[in-house]
């Protein structure tokens, strides 16, 4: 029997809710109705992390982004609240004496991402829009906290990190065949293409980029998925999601992610062929120079490409390098070209995070601008993960974002050389692939602020941390030597 004392509390809870509800859809706030949920996430924080972080991997492909949920907020359901709930409940844990390993927290990616933060913080403070930056920079830091920090520690399993590969993948591989299925219906053109993924994501552009992450750890997995001892189900399983999300990309008319995946199969050659990182910095360095010798003569060259984007692939494939008449590359250059008068005139601070779409439009020159500019500046972001950070957080704050990238490669070179089992070298690979794609398409786009780049973007980081500082050793170097056939990556 139930007591009269829990039975008064059952009823005032019930009444308390109903009319809290009542008034909530009043203002059209309806997510209200979801509060009974909060217990249950609490429940699963605390007890079963690992399940919340596995189904928040599985969402976030899949997850829709709601311009007002009410108050004008903005929110991608269900992994913004989920990442909200996880970050408030592991500070709780923190707060109440849980502590994260040290040797985590001096890994040189993990510092330079905290470096990045307190910076983040300050120039926060400076911006000419506080609010707007404040707003960044608080979804920053709890996307950095639970997909780095809280996923590197939890990754010190490799079982957990396959499972989270794999969440993520297969629910990519659902938005891939409901894209392609809409996409089909309007005959696969390129016009429909960039609109075919809604209402999942707002272009083709990020719909490539967030898909380009898995392509590569399925090649991986299918490739050497067998070294690794993994059974043939899941082999096959690794082809067939292959295949699927190489036709979304190619579908998607996106030519920076065909260009990263290029990237992604030649970093991967370097690395069966096992070619040291430093020689590869040499390298790049050296191509640099010759580049910036020759930009004149490279710029009349590219300057007679007339093709222009098209419905046929490899038509649209040569418009990539036409500068002289495409007008999404030109529009590239004119917000580049932004972005650069931006940091020169506020260098040391920049203008604030997540400041450039508001600011830009004064700086834009009309002999620049082309049939898709405004004068408001008020459409689309800089178009580069590089040059972003130098216009809105100062030279610090790009300075530090080029280290970022330098130091994960470098990391992910030597968990793929100094690993301590053939797992651990697999996964190395896989992620590290994967997180070339967007490195690589980071050159003409940016959208680290979403959920479904900023998730597998920080949480691949966390895997190459937890590889590099519980999976990997100096001493392995030896051992890892023997390793040389480039058919095989053991």
């Amino acid at each position: 029997m139930i007591s009269g004392v829990k039975l008064k509390w059952f009823y005032t809870i019930g009444v308390a809710y109903t009319l809290l509800n009542l008034i909530c859809f009043a203002y059209e706030f309806y997510f209200s109705a979801l509060l009974p949920l909060v217990p249950v996430f609490i429940y699963f924080i605390f007890y079963h992390t690992d399940k919340l972080i596995y189904f928040l991997a599985f969402c976030t492909p899949l997850s829709i982004p709601v311009k007002d949920i009410g108050g004008g907020v903005g929110m991608s359901l269900p992994t913004e609240p989920l990442i909200v709930f996880l970050f408030l409940g592991f500070a709780f844990k923190i707060m109440s004496g849980k502590s994260l390993q040290i040797k985590l927290l001096k890994n040189p990616i993990v510092l330079l991402v905290l470096l990045n933060v307190v910076w983040l913080i300050i120039t926060s403070c400076t911006s000419v829009r506080p609010l707007i930056s404040a707003k960044y920079t608080l979804s920053h830091i709890w996307y950095v906290f639970i997909f780095l920090i809280v996923l590197a520690h939890f990754f010190k399993d490799l079982k957990r990190i396959r499972i989270f590969l794999w969440a993520f993948s297969i629910a990519t591989s659902f938005l891939v065949l409901y894209t392609l299925k809409n996409h089909a219906a309007e005959g696969f053109t390129r016009l429909y293409a960039y609109t075919a993924m809604r209402p999942f994501l707002p272009d083709h552009g990020m719909y490539a980029a967030a898909i380009s992450f898995v392509i590569p750890v399925m090649m991986v997995f299918a490739l050497f998925g067998k070294r690794a001892k993994m059974n043939w189900f899941w082999i096959g399983m690794a082809i067939i999601l292959f295949v699927i999300i190489t036709v979304g990309v190619i579908f998607s008319f996106t030519r920076a992610s065909w260009l990263s995946l290029v990237v992604a199969i030649g970093v991967m050659v370097l690395l069966l062929f096992r070619v040291k990182y430093r020689t590869i910095i040499g390298v790049g360095i050296s191509a640099i120079a010759i580049l910036l010798l020759f930009q004149n003569t490279i710029l009349i060259e590219l300057s007679r490409n007339k093709q222009d984007s098209d419905d046929d692939i490899e038509e649209h494939l040569q418009s990539f390098s036409n500068v002289s008449t495409d007008p999404s590359n030109l529009e590239r250059l004119n917000r580049w070209s932004s972005a650069y008068r931006m940091f020169l005139d506020k260098p040391v601070f920049g203008f604030g995070p997540g400041t450039y779409t508001f600011e830009y439009g004064p700086y834009q020159l009309s002999s620049e601008m082309t049939i898709i500019s405004t004068n408001a500046g008020d459409l689309g972001n800089v178009h580069s993960e590089y040059l972003r950070p130098f216009a809105e957080s100062g030279l610090i704050g790009g300075l530090l974002f080029l280290v970022l990238v330098f130091v994960i490669i470098g990391q992910g070179f030597e968990v793929y050389y100094h690993a301590t089992s053939v797992e651990a070298r697999l996964l190395g690979l896989a992620v590290l692939l994967g997180l070339i794609t967007y490195l690589a398409h980071g050159f003409l786009n940016n959208y680290s602020e979403f959920d479904k780049i900023a998730v597998p973007m920080y949480g691949f980081m966390a895997a190459i941390v937890a590889l590099k500082v519980y999976h990997t050793k100096k001493d392995e170097i030896e051992k890892a030597a023997n390793l040389t056939a480039p058919s095989d990556p053991n």
